[in-house]
């Protein structure tokens, strides 16, 4: 039986917000084998990124959900979100 090539691939996500600038590794996951888990980290990371600032309210975000394969990656979705912190 041949090995499913799925199996091989990792997922990290990055959280954007709209107005506001983050640091460039504020609301980034680590590589996890499901969308869901990536999605997951990157918007906690950033929840507390904000709390840690004192920054409270609602925001609007769009996470970008890559795909790494061996030596690449590519952007493979972008999910809208809301938070409140």
């Amino acid at each position: 039986m041949m090995e499913v090539e799925e199996d091989n691939k990792k997922y990290y996500a990055v959280v954007k917000v709209d107005n506001l600038d983050l640091p460039d590794n504020v609301g980034v996951s680590r590589l996890h084998s499901h969308i869901s888990s990536a999605v997951d980290e990157a918007l906690e990371n950033l929840k507390e990124y904000l709390k840690e600032q004192g920054i409270s309210g609602k925001f609007s975000t769009n996470v970008e959900v890559f795909v790494k394969e061996e030596t690449t990656s590519r952007l493979v979705e972008t999910i809208k979100a809301k938070i409140k912190t």
